[in-house]
């Protein structure tokens, strides 16, 4: 009975210290996906650009994801034989096209779509949170003027790992571009106000008085004794009816310390653990859906597609023709 009782204390002190110690972390190593269908890049350029945009810490952390396809699907290939000889048209294809299948992913952060047919497409967007910490569509131009050159260049060169070679050095010099532009920058605070001022990643929780944590934390460990004295009582016969009698008994006895537990890490939780849930343990970077993704604090815009910013454009070498398509597609 002594070695059961020194366990149950222990897990209630278990449990009220690692609830203390779950804090988020202010930063988040960047994380690059890539889906390369249409075989671009080498194996190990990709694996490059991706050790590379981990190297940089980012504020909540930051995602990019770059998908590359040989034509549109399906669905979306009458569409795009409508729009590929009209550089407007084409550019809100792109655009369209781009935040959709963003949307469809779930994807969060700063998204590349690059199509070969019936022209080249580049389409570059970033959601709205990475917009609001300052990534613009000025920097979406930048980076698909990135690709758009390598691109063009690879298309001059016979030599198939070549044209890899040239390709995976611009997905390293995008994400390297993406990396230096926002790696000093800090997610909005939750309600839409912005930051975008550079320094030093901070969290965006609001400021909780230390005097307050103190005050939790000692209600916690109260509650973990009232857990005790209730288990002890209940196991020795205590509070008038031993394991079954009236007026107190085993199960009220155990009842009213677990509640009195659940009541001290429920303060903790709502007053100093960030609304986490009772033994939750932070927030989640990328965490929301997409198209209002949200983040830690609130709702500050991961996912969210449709308030972001975006460029789109061709590119030489695009070409082929799945329904009567044609040859346009410059770098535009």
């Amino acid at each position: 009975m002594p070695r059961t009782l020194a366990l149950l204390a222990a897990l209630v002190v278990g449990a009220t210290a690692g609830r203390a110690g779950a804090q988020p972390p202010a930063t988040q190593p960047g994380q690059l996906d890539v889906f390369d269908e249409a075989k671009l890049f080498s194996p190990a350029g990709i694996d490059k650009a991706k050790e590379a945009f981990r190297k940089t810490e980012y504020h909540h952390g930051l995602a990019v994801t770059v998908d590359t396809v040989t034509a549109p699907p399906t669905g979306k290939r009458v569409e795009a034989e409508a729009a590929h000889r009209d550089a407007a048209k084409w550019r809100a294809f792109m655009t369209a096209w781009a935040r959709d299948t963003a949307k469809a992913d779930r994807a969060k952060g700063v998204y590349v779509l690059v199509t070969l047919q019936p022209v080249g497409g580049i389409a570059v967007l970033a959601d709205a949170q990475t917009t609001r910490r300052g990534f613009s569509a000025d920097d979406d131009r930048k980076v698909r003027e990135i690709f758009a050159a390598a691109f063009k260049e690879a298309n001059g060169e016979p030599d198939e790992t070549k044209k890899q070679a040239i390709r995976s050095a611009a997905l390293l010099k995008a994400v390297e571009y993406v990396a230096a532009d926002l790696k000093d920058t800090r997610v909005a605070d939750a309600g839409g106000e912005e930051r975008h001022e550079r320094g030093p990643a901070q969290s965006n929780a609001p400021p909780r008085s230390p005097v307050m944590g103190y005050v939790c934390l000692g209600v916690c460990a109260l509650a973990g004794v009232w857990l005790m004295i209730a288990l002890v009582r209940a196991f020795s016969g205590g509070g008038g009816g031993g394991m079954g009698g009236g007026g107190g008994g085993f199960f009220p006895s155990l009842l009213g310390g677990l509640f009195g537990a659940a009541a001290g890490m429920w303060m903790y939780s709502h007053f100093f653990g960030g609304g986490g849930g009772m033994f939750g343990g932070g927030s989640d970077a990328y965490a929301g859906d997409a198209g209002g993704g949200a983040d830690a604090g609130g709702d500050t815009g991961a996912g969210d597609w449709g308030g972001g910013s975006a460029d789109a454009g061709g590119f030489d070498g695009g070409g082929g023709d799945f329904g009567g398509g044609g040859d346009f597609g410059g770098d535009f």
